[in-house]
């Protein structure tokens, strides 16, 4: 049965093509489908640039808080291209032992993570290794 009203309004970090499916679904069962399509282009730019990064890195480490959705949603792009990728707030969350026998770190951050705990972050690692 088609219902009535729907209105849909998507994360920041929701992948467009996954959005599409949502609504594409919802207007095949509804009369009215309403879209606020909230989708920040600079976050997925933002996310193409930590895979790319990814791929060359031996360790990619993304900094960012733990619970932001676009932190998180970087930290698992990175895995998938980096196995050895790590989510961290700041610098002293590092360990020596990830860039051990390491050639290349990928460093990527979350939107609203302040400048100067990247260059923390940087600083630590060039100590580091």
């Amino acid at each position: 049965a088609i219902k009535n009203k729907v209105a849909v309004v998507s994360q920041t970090t929701k992948k467009p093509g996954d959005f599409a499916k949502i609504v594409t679904a919802l207007i095949q069962t509804h009369k009215e489908v309403r879209v606020f399509n909230t989708i920040c282009n600079a976050t997925f730019e933002n996310q193409d640039a930590a895979s790319e990064l990814a791929k060359k890195s031996d360790v990619m480490i993304v900094i960012g808080g733990k619970h932001s959705s676009n932190t998180k949603m970087l930290h698992s792009i990175s895995q998938k291209d980096c196995p050895d990728s790590y989510l961290i707030e700041n610098e002293s969350e590092l360990e020596a032992e990830w860039f051990h026998k390491k050639q290349f770190c990928g460093i990527s951050a979350g939107a609203s993570t302040p400048d100067w705990i990247v260059q923390n972050v940087i600083s630590e690692i060039e100590k580091i290794s």
